[in-house]
């Protein structure tokens, strides 16, 4: 016990002794200007967010202790909720149900509270469900599952995006409130459609009348009963139900806007919002987190949103089914901190108050994440990625293989949404890129291929895995890989995933993919469906595909070479100015199932020694440190971010184990007069040479920031 007080009082002096020294060194930076992006405060702005969920019983609580926790924490933006469900506020509508614990107006008194400290105030709204006192008399409101059957769960019922609650009263409830106060935005909580309930039980397509009538005015087909995307009936629904979602929520967003134009609106969904929601959470169903959770979700909508802000929240609590204990402080502050390196708010999310947190483990290390942040905040203002990488935003294992690889790689990248490509609301023009990626990006319209086959024939260097462009718009297959950039016949069939493939790598396969990557084996493994297709005009195949081998018993696990085909592992095509590399099965899903070294060797030498890919930040950072490379819009100062990700051993989330003596070589858009080092508060010495400037960064525990000062 007498050593652990000791630790402790070391720890709490250390930090004290830190955070004293860093506000030092940040008085002592040039007086910066960042600028604005836009007149608005939430777009390209330091913001640092914390989500109250407000439960019932929190009516009681005591609004002191609220606000201090809400100031020690440093926020600057609180979301908490307001009506739907419950309502914390004295409503006067019959079918909104009044917080019973409340004796007189707790959004009223918390919002003059915060509103006093400049803290802005968003309200959070759910109508995916009312209580089943006011459902009774509202059948024609709810949801029905596949059994015929509504879903109560606890007491409150679930509604359907097509009944009169969402569709229309909706509008009465948000219409009181924003009468009533003076809200700074709007959060509506599980908008679309809700097929299960929170213990995670499947209740099946809604079979409501409004369901029905309507998909069957809109397609002249009767409502399926299972989710197949193999059916095409489902495969309408899928495309049903995405726009009758998202014409509701443009619905209740115009009518917002139209009584108080000053408010934004957050949701998880990109249609007609200021800020896309998004969750980094742990769940039960996993056996190990995805460490890059809020790269991912962040990226995208910086990527893809010149008007749009990320609003990526932390879920504080361990699952949906362990609401009052923490998941692991280590991955915690791993996905806050992804945030913030990657230029967006930050954002973590709470079951009740910061103040009556029965597990308070990552409280202390939030608090100090978000004091570095509001004592730094001109590095997080008006500024954007530096890269010449757009990755594609795909979905399931092969994106997140993407993800990882790139990161492992220090290649510097953008995450586009495949529907922000070409638009004007995107932050830049695909011809920015030097090269773009698409992960298993299956379904594509035709005018997205085209304008990717014009951007190669413009000069532009892609990557192609999988499946891409072998689906129309909604899904449907057509039996053909449509981008014509990638040098093969339109035509394939399908060898489905089996053990014991592999990809034979001949002595001329290594030539042209760089021997170094290659010296030490002659196979690799391809566990996944692959495309057997056949290469055209002056495009080159690489790498064979040897299929369903013998593997046992070991007398018989071998194979002859008449057993090799001619179908390629990789297809290399110049098309017009520009190149295409096609892979075509998922290596990003590989990597990310085993990390296998050849994988890896096979992704870098198609960006490396294919498609000539340079870099404009080159280090011999380990795999370990995820970077970033971000600058002001305004040309103020640009600095880069690394996070040290160490320190997970299997389901384990330990204390990151600080890396030393990482060289970097980048760059900068201006001359550079100084280097620092924002964490540990040291200037850096560097050289320059060419235009480039290269470094030491003698030490990175949890994160570092080197930040460049111009002349």
């Amino acid at each position: 016990m007498e050593v652990l007080k000791k630790t402790m009082l070391f720890a709490t002096g250390f930090l004290t002794f830190f955070l004293t020294i860093h506000a030092k060194t940040y008085a002592q930076l040039p007086a910066l200007d960042p600028g604005r992006y836009d007149t608005t405060w939430w777009n390209r702005t330091p913001i640092r967010l914390i989500q109250t969920n407000l439960r019932e019983i929190d009516a009681l609580m005591d609004v002191d202790a609220y606000i201090k926790s809400i100031e020690d924490a440093s926020a600057n933006v609180v979301l908490l909720n307001v009506g739907g469900i419950v309502a914390n506020y004295p409503t006067k509508l019959p079918f909104h149900y009044k917080n019973t614990y409340m004796k007189g107006d707790l959004v009223g008194e918390l919002l003059k509270r915060l509103h006093a400290r400049g803290i802005k105030v968003l309200g959070r709204f759910d109508v995916s469900k009312i209580n089943e006192s006011l459902a009774a008399k509202k059948p024609e409101w709810l949801y029905v599952g596949t059994d015929g059957k509504n879903v109560n769960y606890n007491g409150q019922v679930h509604t359907c995006v097509n009944g009169g609650y969402q569709q229309q009263y909706t509008f009465d409830i948000l219409k009181e409130t924003i009468e009533s106060y003076d809200l700074d935005g709007i959060f509506f909580n599980m908008p679309g459609y809700t097929t299960s309930d929170y213990s995670g039980v499947y209740h099946g397509i809604c079979q409501c009348d409004n369901c029905k009538k309507r998909f069957l005015d809109s397609t002249g087909t009767t409502l399926p009963v299972k989710e197949d995307m193999n059916d095409p009936v489902f495969r309408k629904y899928n495309a049903f139900r995405k726009t009758t979602s998202e014409e509701l929520f443009k619905k209740v967003g115009n009518a917002i806007k139209k009584q108080n134009p000053k408010l934004i609106i957050c949701t998880y969904t990109d249609a007609g919002v200021d800020l896309t929601r998004s969750e980094s959470s742990s769940w039960l169903t996993s056996d190990y987190e995805w460490n890059y959770f809020s790269t991912d979700h962040v990226k995208r909508v910086l990527g893809s949103y010149k008007d749009r802000t990320p609003s990526n929240l932390l879920q504080y609590f361990l699952a949906i089914g362990y609401r009052h204990i923490a998941t692991s402080p280590n991955i915690s502050r791993t996905w806050v901190l992804e945030n913030m390196l990657n230029g967006a708010p930050l954002d973590v999310y709470v079951i009740g108050t910061l103040a009556n947190q029965e597990d308070r483990r990552f409280i202390p290390v939030m608090n100090d994440i978000y004091r570095f942040h509001k004592t730094n905040e001109k590095l997080f203002a008006n500024i954007q990625q530096v890269s010449k990488v757009g990755l594609i935003r795909g979905t399931g294992e092969e994106y997140k293989g993407m993800i990882k690889l790139l990161s492992e790689e220090h290649i510097m990248y953008d995450v586009i949404e495949p529907a922000s490509v070409g638009n004007v609301r995107a932050p830049r023009k695909l011809a920015d890129y030097d090269a773009l990626i698409l992960g298993d990006v299956s379904t594509m319209d035709d005018k997205f291929i085209s304008t990717i086959d014009d951007y190669v024939k413009n000069g532009g260097k892609i990557l192609v895995t999988g499946f891409t462009s072998t689906k129309d718009a909604i899904g449907n297959p057509t039996h053909q890989i449509r981008l014509l950039s990638l040098g093969t016949e339109a035509g394939f069939d399908v060898f489905k995933k089996a053990k014991s493939t592999y990809l034979k790598v001949s002595e001329s396969d290594k030539a042209a993919l760089g021997t170094k990557n290659f010296a030490d084996f002659d196979l690799m493994m391809m566990y996944g469906d692959f495309l057997k297709c056949r290469t055209k005009g002056n495009a080159k195949g690489y790498l064979k595909l040897l299929p369903e081998t013998m593997f046992g018993p070991p007398e018989k696990s071998y194979y002859t070479s008449s057993e090799i085909t001619d179908f390629p592992g990789l297809v290399s095509n110049d098309f017009g100015k520009g190149k295409a590399v096609f892979i075509p099965w998922q290596i990003g899903a590989q990597y990310h199932f085993k990390g296998h070294y050849a994988h890896k060797a096979l992704f870098v030498s198609a960006v490396k020694d294919l498609l000539k890919l340079e870099g404009t930040l080159v280090t011999d950072a380990s795999p370990l440190i995820e970077m970033t490379h971000l600058a002001n819009r305004n040309g103020a100062f640009e600095w880069i971010g690394m996070l040290n990700h160490s320190g997970q051993i299997g389901a384990s989330l330990l204390e990151p184990v600080a890396i030393q003596n990482t060289t970097i070589r980048f760059q900068p858009a201006k001359p550079v007069k100084e280097l620092r080092l924002m964490r540990s508060g040291k200037s850096v010495k560097f050289r320059k040479a060419n235009g480039w400037i290269e470094c030491v960064v003698p030490e990175v525990r949890d994160f570092e920031m080197l930040v460049c000062l111009y002349e």
